[in-house]
């Protein structure tokens, strides 16, 4: 089978990055009679595949209108000239035009879920591209069940067109570190010694400001620090606005985007992850934090319950007070068990 996969996305810091990054890395390995092309951001580096892999590049721009053009366009012609059997776009945003070959991964529909997250422009581009694509759609890969129930509920997508594949971390990357791989990246990152740790784009369904809030009400019993890392999404600056106000804003750190090499030192430094979000297609970080050995506080809405488990301590992201009791006891726990050692 020959496939054309749209790895544009791969350029992008965020999950959905991570997700394609990925996906181009380990299809040609799990299906080694595939015949794949990869549309692949001129600049971003390639994974690597075995000498023997049926892989072929075809670098092209990954931001901006080209990208769009691309997309929307180019592509498709470019499907038609390899003689592809399927056509892959694998983060949510799909072709207006019709391709019958399609197969498309949907991570969330945050955009219909609560618009103002979103700038205007994007949410325009979100609503005309999304609803058709997903229309269109030969199959329809969901990452969550939530999500699959999402499309079924709000774009009355048959259940039996979408197909539920959990996304996975990759253990080689996330794992427990040692106290010397903490030491280094919080040097490298000028962090504190011990931390309460949110990692991911900085954008209001991370319900960050919220997060400040419930730590600023514990801060002055608990000794640690509150970490923000990740880049600055759309929609930003009421976070900043809270770390800034908050009356322990010197212990509120914002190193910014962690490379994927520091990752798991700097969630194996932290004494908690914290992941409140209002909403998620999946919610990598979660699982991410598992890996690293690292206790997780995360939301009961969404993705996050199916994706957590039990393994979590789960509560309403919408209340302040909860929150910040999950957090005092997360925290305390771990001072607890530090203490016995």
């Amino acid at each position: 089978m020959r496939v054309l996969l749209n790895a544009l996305q791969a350029a992008n810091r965020s999950g959905t990055g991570t997700y394609v990054t990925h996906l181009a890395r380990c299809l040609p390995e799990a299906a080694p009679d595939l015949e794949l092309f990869l549309a692949w951001p001129k600049d971003a580096p390639r994974p690597p595949h075995a000498a023997d892999s049926r892989v072929t590049y075809l670098p092209r721009t990954g931001a901006g209108l080209g990208r769009s053009l691309y997309e929307q366009w180019s592509l498709r012609n470019e499907a038609r000239r390899l003689r592809v059997d399927r056509v892959h776009y694998p983060s949510t945003i799909g072709p207006l035009l019709a391709t019958s070959s399609l197969v498309l991964t949907v991570h969330d529909l945050a955009y219909l879920i609560e618009p103002t997250w979103f700038p205007a422009g994007r949410l325009a581009y979100l609503r005309a591209v999304v609803p058709r694509a997903v229309r269109q759609a030969r199959r329809i890969i969901a990452v969550s069940h939530a999500t699959a129930q999402d499309l079924h509920e709000r774009l009355r997508v048959p259940l039996d067109r979408i197909d539920v594949i959990h996304e996975g971390v990759d253990m080689q990357r996330f794992h427990e570190t040692s106290p010397q791989q903490h030491a280094a990246a919080r040097a490298k990152h000028r962090l504190p010694e011990r931390y309460v740790l949110f990692l991911g784009t900085l954008e209001p369904r991370k319900n960050l400001v919220r997060l400040i809030d419930a730590w600023s009400a514990i801060a002055g019993e608990c000794p640690y620090d509150l970490v923000l890392a990740g880049r600055d999404g759309w929609k930003c600056q009421p976070i900043h606005d809270a770390a800034n106000r908050s009356p322990h804003a010197p212990r509120i750190h914002r190193p910014g985007f962690i490379a994927p090499e520091d990752m798991a030192a700097v969630i194996g430094g932290a004494v908690a992850v914290a992941f409140p979000s209002l909403y998620e297609g999946f919610g990598l970080p979660v699982i991410e934090a598992m890996a690293c050995g690292v206790p997780v506080v995360t939301s009961n809405l969404s993705s996050l319950p199916e994706i957590a488990g039990d393994a979590a301590v789960l509560v309403d992201p919408r209340d302040r007070d909860a929150l910040a009791h999950a957090l005092a006891q997360v925290t305390s726990d771990v001072r607890e068990g530090e203490g016995r050692r």
